[in-house]
Formats: structure tokens, sequence, C-alpha cells
């Protein structure tokens, strides 16, 4: 029973360590794919229970404690990231890989957007929205080309957990 969350959250740290440590290194001008959103996408899609939302809730404070100066942005941006993904997924078929790729690339641009505007509001709005306009396209393109290879992964995984109940 524990299985499945246990492979989970140690795939987000491996996952963690690539996106922060791994991929920056390895592409030109440091973008990064945002790989825990694609986890969070997936918890969106398959998890529709508070376990989902607890678990996006823990991806983006994963990520806010190992990459960001301020606690709770990326919290409260996969939080709705997952929501949104949640009732998306209640409304229209999203079970192929085409209609998978486009929700990623639209759930980076809502995340990347509410981080941003968060920001703005709260902190300055010097300088956000010309950040916005130059990151958006880039991290949203790349973390939807790097959805198919995790959500394998993360299929593989819910495989794995699932087998230990039967």
């Amino acid at each position: 029973m524990l299985r499945g969350p246990l492979l989970f959250g140690a795939l987000a740290l491996v996952v963690l360590l690539l996106q922060t440590a791994v991929i920056p290194q390895l592409t030109p001008g440091h973008a990064t794919p945002d790989l825990l959103l694609i986890m969070c996408v997936y918890l969106g899609l398959r998890q529709h229970s508070v376990g989902g939302a607890i678990g996006a809730f823990a991806l983006g404070y994963l990520q806010d404690a190992f990459s960001y100066r301020i606690a709770g942005l990326n919290a409260f941006a996969m939080c709705l990231v997952f929501t949104v993904v949640y009732l998306t997924s209640r409304r229209l078929w999203v079970d192929n890989a085409l209609s998978k790729i486009v929700l990623v690339f639209f759930a980076a641009v809502l995340k990347t957007t509410a981080v941003l505007a968060l920001v703005a509001v709260f902190i300055s709005s010097e300088g956000v929205w010309a950040t916005l306009v130059r990151y958006l396209a880039v991290d949203a393109v790349f973390a939807a080309l790097m959805s198919p290879p995790m959500f394998a992964i993360l299929s593989r995984t819910h495989l794995l957990a699932s087998d230990e109940g039967e």
C-alpha cells in the first residue's frame, strides 16, 4: 500500500536532482524543463483524491525548498495546476499522447504566469513581465517535449505499485 507513494517520492527526488543540477549544465542557456510540473500533471490526471492534492503540494514545496528563495510560490502554483488538470480531465478526454503534451504545455504556461503574477503583486513588478515573455515559451515547449518519456516512467511506477496490491 505504501509502495506507490514511496516510489513516487523517490522518483520526485531523482527528478529534482536532474532538474536543478544535471539538465541545466547540459542545455544551452541553462533552460530546463519543469519535470516536477510533469509529475504534478500526472497526479492531476491519475490521482483524483486528497492524496493527489497533497502530492502536488509536496512537489511544489520540494521545488521551493531547493530552487527558490520564496517559500510557497511553487507550492501554490502546483496546487493550482493540479486543480486545473483534475477539472480538465473530468470534462475532456485526455488519454492520448498529444493531448497530454498540450496539457503539459498549458500547465507550464499557467504555472509560470501564476508564479510571476504573485511575484509582481507581492514583491516587485519590475522586469517580471519581460521575464515572462522571455522564458515562458521556451520552458513550456521544453516541458511539453519531455512529457512523453516522463509519463512513460510514471506509468511504469504506477504499474509497479499496482502489482503489489494484486
